[in-house]
């Protein structure tokens, strides 16, 4: 396990992409978005004056009076996502990795500023780690740590699809009890909405990261394909803006869109295809329709809602458009596996190389495929996920759970009582600080100005972030088997859902079970 401790340090930037921006295939061994609940959109908290460069507003003035820390020091872990794979940009979350050069990305001058400022007003230390280990050795020793009382953790950044046994065991605290006051614009709303259950809330994001931000999913769309085959990109971007912007629509212009275009009379992933994209991408759709595998009831308490929700129609739609191999290239198929490798950055080269050289029009994936396309030749833009029902009022995007961090504190004497109400204090102060310094450095300028190519995009990125969703069938889809619903290349789902509808409901109801008797300790 590798430790990089906060210093002068530097943005590790890559060039590759070719990683899943869905899921981790290594494995683990065990109109435009509603705002009005969120209040803006980066992390649900984009301020709109920020929009021209700036903020008049000081956010860490809101906080209450800095309390004395006496020199308490605050150690985090982190898993480096995309390890040994040169295709993810991990900017790191509070801490970050330092380079040999010694060079300073306005990223990482940010983050050293809010370091700085939340260490010196509450007179405390902020240090940690990113681990180079697998998210299974990670997660067995977190469990280790806290199951044995060394309390080595005071938070975390990591993916909350590997630690729904946590939540089960009440190994994490509910972060309510810290006194943290989520309706703080530094916290995404959304997040805090849907990722709670029974009533308490054990992962939370907002300003305080950006890997979540970098591990959503958008469509990213080729203009200058677009224009060659007789569009104007600036149709796409109305419609997106104005929220016509339709499942109907989009596979309309990928139909007919694909050609051999090596001329080999072979339809492979040297050709050119109207969509990029791989199984996983499936519940990008369902998701799209408003609808989630599952809801919750008044009570805070998870159902299993696909038997009864709308979103068979988009299942069936989106698997039926996937299975078009002329206009779709679908990567994890067993033919691109078996050429490129089913783990690490292989399977995903045929999409990524594709949309670089010129030959996808659309290719659905996460932001932290950026890096890899900024010298591409082509110019290409940002649109949502595209509604599947034409008179929603609102798109709906999707976080990956494999590939985006949340927050969660672990359980232990670090977090109980007084020193349980620091921590609340100190991670509300990392929010607003980073609210004030990281979010215009990271959202403003990288990808709104740097990433996105034209403003049009940078509007589309308003409306992801202020659209995303998150469902609590994908949080505990390990547990609940709830994913391998949504994620196949089969239209049918009600034979899928039929066969486990009695043992989702079961699983399900262990954990709420599960919950309520750790929440009456």
């Amino acid at each position: 396990m590798k430790k990089f401790l906060c210093a002068l340090l530097a943005l590790l930037m890559v060039a590759a992409c070719f990683a899943a921006c869905g899921g981790d295939k290594e494995g683990d061994d065990s109109t435009t978005g509603d705002n009005s609940s969120q209040g803006g959109v980066i992390s649900g908290n984009v301020n709109e004056n920020e929009s021209e460069g700036g903020s008049d507003v000081i956010y860490h003035d809101m906080l209450d009076e800095a309390v004395d820390m006496g020199g308490r020091e605050f150690y985090i872990l982190q898993r480096w996502f995309g390890y040994g794979k040169p295709s993810i940009d991990f900017q790191g979350e509070v801490i970050w990795e330092d380079t040999e050069d010694g060079t300073m990305t306005n990223i990482n001058v940010a983050k050293k500023k809010v370091l700085e400022e939340v260490q010196k007003e509450y007179n405390c230390t902020i240090i940690g780690e990113m681990s180079t280990d697998t998210p299974g050795d990670i997660r067995t020793m977190l469990n280790n740590d806290i199951i044995g009382g060394t309390a080595k953790y005071d938070f975390c950044f990591e993916s909350y699809y590997y630690y729904y046994a946590f939540v089960e065991d009440g190994l994490l605290v509910n972060l309510h009890d810290l006194g943290i006051d989520f309706e703080k614009p530094w916290w995404d709303q959304n997040a805090v909405e849907d990722l709670s259950i029974c009533n308490e809330l054990y992962y939370a994001m907002g300003d305080i990261n950006t890997y979540d931000n970098d591990g959503t999913f958008v469509i990213l769309f080729n203009k200058s394909l677009y224009e060659e085959n007789g569009g104007n990109p600036q149709e796409l971007y109305d419609m997106a803006k104005n929220g016509e912007w339709t499942f109907e629509e989009f596979k309309n212009i990928i139909t007919g869109f694909g050609h051999d275009s090596v001329a080999d009379g072979v339809r492979d992933e040297f050709d050119t295809y109207g969509l990029l994209t791989e199984t996983t991408a499936i519940y990008n759709h369902f998701l799209a329709s408003g609808n989630k595998i599952v809801d919750k009831n008044l009570a805070d308490e998870p159902v299993f809602d696909l038997p009864t929700g709308e979103g068979y129609s988009a299942l069936t739609d989106a698997v039926e458009l996937y299975l078009n191999s002329n206009d779709v290239l679908v990567t994890d198929l067993p033919v691109y596996l078996d050429k490129y490798g089913g783990t690490g950055d292989g399977y995903y080269e045929p999409v990524c190389n594709a949309f670089k050289e010129g030959r996808g029009l659309f290719f659905m994936c996460a932001l932290i495929h950026l890096p890899f396309f900024r010298d591409m030749e082509d110019d290409f833009g940002f649109l949502p996920i595209p509604k599947y029902n034409a008179a929603d009022d609102r798109y709906y995007h999707n976080m990956g759970a494999h590939t985006a961090s949340v927050l969660f504190v672990p359980k232990g004497a670090n977090s109980d009582g007084e020193k349980g109400q620091q921590m609340g204090i100190i991670l509300d102060a990392l929010g607003a600080y980073s609210k004030d310094y990281l979010t215009p450095e990271y959202y403003e300028k990288q990808l709104k100005r740097s990433d996105a190519q034209d403003p049009d995009s940078a509007e589309i990125l308003d409306i992801v972030f202020g659209s995303r969703v998150f469902d609590l069938g994908q949080v505990f889809g390990s547990k609940w088997n709830t994913m391998s619903l949504v994620e196949k290349l089969d239209v049918n789902i009600q034979s899928r859902v039929d066969g486990q509808k009695d043992l989702i409901e079961m699983n399900i109801q262990i954990t709420v079970d599960k919950v309520k008797a750790n929440s009456a300790k």
